[in-house]
């Protein structure tokens, strides 16, 4: 048999953690975004407009905090993953048998 190289990236253990600590930061949002959700779900019955006015005052600005942290994550994850592919490759051998 041939020898045959195979490229294998060596993945930091701090890669790992910051990627744990986005999809903290992602399911941190579940709860807001829930409220969200709720508000902007088909309602029956009369309709208080002063209370929609405010609710819908306070969703908007809760959605613009949730896509402005969401924007700023996404920017930084995608710096990290094009320095992963730029990282060293660790290079295993097969040997002739």
């Amino acid at each position: 048999m041939k020898k045959e190289l195979h490229n294998l990236k060596a993945i930091p253990y701090q890669d790992i953690t910051d990627l744990q600590d986005l999809l903290d930061h992602l399911y941190s949002w579940q709860e807001p975004l829930a409220v969200l959700d709720h508000f902007f779900q088909f309602r029956t019955g009369p309709i208080n407009k002063k209370k929609v006015i405010k609710e819908y005052y306070a969703s908007g600005h809760l959605f613009h905090a949730f896509f402005t942290e969401f924007i700023r994550l996404m920017e930084a994850e995608q710096t990290k993953v094009e320095k992963l592919n730029r990282e060293r490759k660790v290079l295993t051998h097969l040997t002739d048998k």
